[in-house]
């Protein structure tokens, strides 16, 4: 695990961009954020993936909260 120097969150090695020094990174979310590089998840999608979410919880029967 990384900790991003920009939000100090831990970051998996596969939400990486850049490696700053030992131990530290710029995690994806924070360089989109700060490139204005970061694209909106278009509505349709955004809807089918809160649909699946919807049943897997009712199949699995836990709660989530999104």
């Amino acid at each position: 695990m990384y900790t991003c120097a920009i939000c100090h969150f831990a970051t998996e090695l596969d939400d990486v961009v850049a490696l700053t020094t030992p131990g530290h990174c710029i995690c994806l979310r924070c360089f989109h954020r700060e490139t204005e590089s970061e694209l909106p998840m278009p509505k349709p999608l955004r809807r089918q993936v809160i649909a699946a979410l919807a049943a897997l919880e009712t199949a699995t029967g836990e709660s989530a909260n999104w």
